[in-house]
C-alpha cells in the first residue's frame, strides 16, 4: 500500500500577487506562477510530476488561474531603484575616496570616510533591493533600501544645491536633477509600499537617520567653512636696504637689498608669483618749493610727496627680479627670504631716491591648490626661438597696452574637497610679468622699462572674464605689495663712512 502524501495547500494571493504554499501544515515557501510554484514543492521534497489539478493532493484557497503578478513590471522597478542607489554610490564613492586621500584638511579627510560609508550602505541597499521587490526573505531588507533612499536624496539635494548656488550649471548639473528626481519616485514607492509599517523600532531608525545627517552636516561645515576661516596666514613681508659700499673707482655704489618672505603662521601657501624692482627715481632740489595745488594733488592721488625735489627726471630701473619661484610651496616655518646688490652708477646722473619694491601673491593651501604642471606653465609673449625676439600676442587690453612683452603662468585651482570640484565652475589663477614698452606719458626713459606683476582668478584660462575680489576671497588669494626708498646723497655717505 503507498503511503499517502502529505497534502499541498496554495492559498489566495496576497496584495503584490504571491501565493503561500504549505504541505503538510507547514509554510513551505511563496510562488509568483505556476513554474515558481513547482520549484518550491520540489524544494519541500515533493516530487516533481506532482499532479497540480488533483484535488486529492493540491487544495487550491482561490482560482488555480489566479496569477496576478507582473513580472516585467515588477523587475523594471527593481532595476530602477537598483540604478539609482548605485549611481549615488558611485559618487559618493568618487567623492569620498578622493577627499579621505587628498582633502586639504582634516575636516575634509573625516567627510571622505563619512562618504565612503554612505557609498557602502547605498550599496548594501541596492543588493537589499532584489530581496524587498523579490519574496522578502530578509527580515531588514525595508529599513536597509530606506535608509539608502534617505542617503541618496539628501547627498544629491545638497549637491543640487552647491551646484546652483554656484552659478554653474554645466558638468555634473543634470547628473544631480536626474538624481533628485529619481528619489521622488523612490519617496513615492516606499510610501506605495507602505514601507514604515514594516519598520521595527521607527522612533530609533528616525533618531539614528537624523544623527548621521548631523554628523554629515557638521564635518561639511567644519571641512568647508570653520577650518579654512579660523586662521589667518602670517606671512611677514618687507624690503630693506643694507649697508652700501663703494667701487675703488668711485663709479658705482654696490647697495645690498633684503626681502623678507616667511610663514610663520600655521597655513601653508602657494606662491602664485613673486617681483622685486629696483629703480633709481633722479630728481633735482627744488628751491621755492611746490604749492598747495601741486602736493594737494600727489597727496589725493596716493603718491608721497616732496615738496623740495622735482622729480620730472625720467626713471631708469637697474635690477628686478623674483623672490621665490611661482608655484613654490610654503610650509609654516618655511623661508623664502632673498638677498640682491644692486649697482647704483653715481656719474652720469642727477641724484634721486633709489626705490625698492617688491610683490607677492599666494594663496592659502587649505583652501585650493595649484596643478603640479603651474610652475612649466610658462608662456612668453615674444618668440624665444627667434634671433630678433619677435612679438607674438597681447595681453588683454585691462591688463597691458598692445605691443607690451610678458611673459605668463597658468594654472586650474583646484578645491579643498571634490564636493566643490564637482559642483563648482572651473576657476583659473594666473600670474602676468609685463614689461612695458615706453609710450608717452610713461613714467620711465625712452629705451627703458618698469616692470609690473598682476595677478588674478578668473572664469576661464585666457583671463576673458576676471572673477571679484568677493569671488575671489574663497580662495584667500593674498596679493602684497612694499616699497622702501633712500636719496642716492645718503647711501653714498653711509658708504663713504667708517
Amino acid at each position: 500500500m503507498t503511503p499517502r502524501r502529505p497534502q499541498v495547500i496554495v492559498h489566495a494571493p496576497d496584495s503584490r500577487g504571491l501565493r503561500e504554499v504549505s504541505v503538510a501544515g507547514r509554510t513551505v515557501g511563496r510562488a509568483w506562477s505556476v513554474p515558481d510554484l513547482r520549484r518550491v514543492l520540489r524544494q519541500a521534497g515533493m516530487p516533481p510530476d506532482l499532479d497540480l489539478g488533483h484535488p486529492g493532493e493540491v487544495r487550491w484557497r482561490a482560482d488555480p488561474g489566479l496569477w496576478p503578478d507582473h513580472p516585467w513590471r515588477r523587475r523594471a522597478q527593481a532595476c530602477f531603484m537598483t540604478l539609482g542607489l548605485l549611481v549615488s554610490a558611485a559618487v559618493l564613492f568618487r567623492v569620498g575616496l578622493s577627499d579621505a586621500l587628498r582633502a586639504l584638511t582634516f575636516g575634509g579627510r573625516v567627510m571622505g570616510v563619512v562618504f565612503l560609508a554612505g557609498a557602502l550602505l547605498e550599496t548594501v541597499a541596492a543588493g537589499a533591493v532584489f530581496d524587498r521587490w523579490g519574496k522578502r526573505a530578509t527580515r531588514y531588507a525595508a529599513q536597509c533600501v530606506l535608509l539608502g533612499v534617505v542617503i541618496a536624496t539628501v547627498t544629491s539635494l545638497m549637491f543640487l544645491v552647491l551646484q546652483w548656488e554656484g552659478g554653474y550649471h554645466a558638468g555634473l548639473f543634470p547628473l544631480w536633477i536626474a538624481l533628485v528626481v529619481w528619489s521622488a519616485w523612490a519617496w513615492w514607492e516606499m510610501n506605495r509600499q507602505k514601507v514604515w509599517r514594516e519598520i521595527q523600532h521607527p522612533k530609533s531608525f528616525a533618531t539614528g537617520v537624523a544623527l548621521s545627517a548631523l554628523i554629515g552636516s557638521t564635518s561639511v561645515a567644519y571641512s568647508a567653512m570653520y577650518t579654512p576661516y579660523v586662521a589667518p596666514p602670517k606671512v611677514p613681508f618687507m624690503a630693506s636696504f643694507g649697508k652700501p659700499t663703494l667701487n675703488a673707482a668711485g663709479t658705482s655704489l654696490y647697495v645690498p637689498a633684503h626681502f623678507t618672505f616667511r610663514n610663520e603662521g600655521t597655513i601653508s601657501i602657494f606662491v602664485i608669483g613673486t617681483q622685486w624692482s629696483a629703480t633709481v627715481w633722479p630728481s633735482t632740489f627744488r628751491e621755492k618749493g611746490t604749492g598747495l595745488s601741486r602736493w594737494r594733488d600727489e597727496l589725493g592721488d596716493g603718491w608721497d610727496t616732496h615738496r623740495h625735489e622735482d622729480f620730472n627726471h625720467p626713471a631708469r630701473m637697474l635690477a628686478a627680479g623674483q623672490i621665490a619661484s611661482a608655484g613654490s610651496r610654503l610650509d609654516p616655518g618655511d623661508d623664502f627670504s632673498k638677498d640682491a646688490v644692486i649697482e647704483v652708477p653715481l656719474r652720469g646722473s642727477p641724484q634721486g631716491r633709489l626705490q625698492l619694491a617688491a610683490d607677492i601673491s599666494f594663496i592659502r593651501a587649505d583652501r585650493c591648490k595649484l596643478s603640479n604642471s603651474y610652475p612649466q606653465s610658462i608662456e612668453y609673449s615674444w618668440d624665444v626661438d627667434s634671433a630678433d625676439r619677435k612679438h607674438l600676442w597681447d595681453a588683454p587690453r585691462w591688463l597691458a597696452n598692445p605691443g607690451d612683452d610678458f611673459f605668463r603662468y597658468r594654472s586650474r585651482i583646484y578645491r579643498s574637497s571634490a564636493i566643490m570640484n564637482m559642483t563648482q565652475a572651473p576657476d583659473w589663477a594666473a600670474m602676468w610679468w609685463v614689461i612695458p614698452k615706453w609710450h608717452e606719458g610713461e613714467l620711465f626713459a625712452r629705451g627703458e622699462t618698469i616692470p609690473y606683476m598682476q595677478v588674478h582668478i578668473s572664469r576661464d584660462p585666457n583671463s576673458r572674464e576676471v572673477l571679484s575680489e568677493d569671488e575671489q576671497e574663497p580662495y584667500g588669494m593674498k596679493t602684497r605689495s612694499t616699497a622702501v626708498d633712500r636719496p642716492v646723497a645718503l647711501l653714498r655717505r653711509a658708504a663713504e663712512s667708517p
